[in-house]
């Protein structure tokens, strides 16, 4: 499979009772199981990850549903300028600008493989802007919450994710 490190999966994450949830500024709230998004068309790319720690994962190839496709469902009120997208584990989310998070992939295969839980399974948020940050790769993805305001900068992921690099 992949050259991405594997990491412990925490405690709190169930790939089998799985669930998207996108809320917030939203006409309507939406809940999609993994069998739900088998339904919408899967897009496939291939891309590196640079971790800031130091290494790269060349060659990567992602297959999933382009976040926006899910959001259209969920109707973001006409105010929605911004997204939070949270982690299954509970401590780990990012804010997104609404336009770039709509061009990232909610991917559910990687290299031509089920994603297991080692990798950010069962979904995980892959952005596709070539300027991504490797902290915005957000593993085990629950949640969407959108937002009329930018969400403040402790509900980001790079404090964890830089935190979590100095410990090693």
């Amino acid at each position: 499979m992949s050259g991405l490190e594997r990491h412990e999966v925490p405690d709190d994450v169930d790939g089998d009772e799985w669930r998207l949830r996108i809320t917030g500024a939203v006409e309507r709230s939406v809940e999609l199981s993994e069998r739900d998004l088998e339904a919408y068309a899967m897009e496939t790319f291939t891309s590196d990850f640079d971790c800031i720690a130091g290494w790269t994962a060349a060659g990567l190839s992602w297959r999933g549903v382009r976040v926006g496709t899910l959001l259209d469902r969920a109707t973001p009120t006409a105010d929605c300028r911004y997204a939070l997208v949270r982690a299954a584990d509970g401590e780990y989310a990012c804010s997104f600008p609404l336009d770039r998070l709509r061009s990232a992939v909610l991917a559910v295969e990687l290299d031509g493989e089920r994603l297991p839980l080692e990798h950010g399974g069962p979904a995980r948020l892959v952005p596709t802007a070539t300027d991504a940050d490797c902290w915005e790769s957000i593993k085990w993805v629950e949640g969407i919450e959108l937002h009329r305001s930018e969400p403040a900068a402790s509900d980001t992921a790079k404090a964890t994710a830089l935190s979590r690099i100095d410990a090693q």
